[in-house]
């Protein structure tokens, strides 16, 4: 089941710009932001920080990018299996895959297949000591890699600010700051450049798929821009369970939604959102044009592989005891990865 209800907006420009507010302003704005999350898991963000012309011009790498042709996007192939998670996956190459199986009104069983249909390309920091990152040659794609990289630096300054929001919001001490400033490592998040193609009607009627089946994000948080055409971002309300809330793109607004880490570190008070990329049924498509192309930009802000995220005593008590023992980040992404990927099927 899908709703039309619109995701919640919270203006977190008393942070992104404080020297322009008072304290009283980014009290109230970190309240409103951990009340959406809290109900939804999710939240549509604006004052990020973010310019209009800024998010243009990603957008544009973006195309240019996988506008190029195949044989030029694998000079900087991702490697066999999900370590080091860098560099370019074409869109058959995604081995998560799942089906659905719906009964007809005559009684018969039809299974409709549910596959990723995407590519991307991964950029992680240039600092990172774990993953190192795995670039186009420069006369490929000249420019692409210093904007990349100043890219993912400027996302990371974003996510530690809205790190900090959830922290005011939520009303913690020094020392539970500090345990939550440790959830983002600028040297250990990911950016993730990604392009799903156009669908035709016909292939919709006959090979039904979701762009990205659902599924949660197992870091901290993941910040998304999305182009503001095709749409197709869903997150499944908690409250509800099975209904499927449309975050239909906003002008300038960037979607936050809660990864493992967070709801770990929470004890639940904030859930790690289910969401999905879907596709429309076929009867609902023009024959020409078919579903447009969806372009998309993800920064998963996360701990170092090696911090052990322990959830926080103030959520901890007789009505809500403790849900998650204390976890090695980079042995928990490296578990449930498995699930994602096969070796040799990236």
């Amino acid at each position: 089941m899908t709703s039309e209800n619109p995701i919640p907006t919270v203006d977190l420009t008393s942070f992104s710009s404080p020297s322009t507010h008072s304290d009283a302003d980014r009290l109230a704005a970190g309240q409103a932001f951990v009340a959406v999350l809290h109900r939804y898991g999710f939240a549509n963000v604006i004052g990020h920080g973010f310019t209009a012309d800024e998010i243009n011009q990603a957008f544009q790498w973006n195309k240019t990018l996988f506008d190029l042709p195949y044989a030029d996007k694998m000079k900087a192939p991702h490697p066999p299996g999900p370590f080091p998670h860098r560099g370019y996956s074409g869109i058959d190459h995604y081995a998560r895959a799942d089906t659905n199986t719906s009964t007809s009104p005559d009684g018969e069983e039809a299974t409709r297949k549910i596959s990723d249909l995407k590519e991307s390309f991964e950029v992680g920091s240039a600092h990172d000591d774990q993953q190192q990152n795995i670039w186009l040659p420069d006369d490929t794609l000249p420019g692409f890699r210093a904007y990349a990289t100043s890219l993912y630096e400027r996302l990371a300054g974003v996510g530690s600010v809205l790190l900090a929001a959830i922290g005011l919001g939520l009303g913690l001490d020094a020392q539970e700051h500090d345990a939550l400033q440790h959830l983002a490592s600028h040297r250990h998040s990911q950016l993730r450049l990604l392009h799903y193609p156009a669908v035709s009607k016909a292939r919709l009627r006959h090979d039904v798929r979701a762009r990205m089946p659902a599924h949660n994000d197992w870091a901290t948080f993941t910040m998304l821009f999305q182009d503001g055409d095709s749409g197709g971002l869903e997150l499944r309300d908690p409250q509800t369970g099975g209904q499927f809330l449309r975050a239909q793109p906003e002008g300038g607004a960037l979607v936050l939604n809660v990864g493992d880490m967070l709801e770990r570190f929470t004890n639940g008070y904030f859930r790690s959102a289910v969401h999905r990329v879907s596709v429309p049924e076929a009867e609902m498509v023009d024959e020409e044009t078919g579903v447009p192309a969806r372009r998309s930009i993800p920064f998963f802000v996360s701990p170092a592989p090696s911090h052990t995220v322990a959830t926080l005593s103030r959520f901890v008590s007789d009505e809500n005891p403790r849900r998650y023992d204390p976890v090695r980040f980079g042995e928990y992404g490296a578990s449930v990865s498995k699930y994602h990927y096969q070796v040799g099927n990236i």
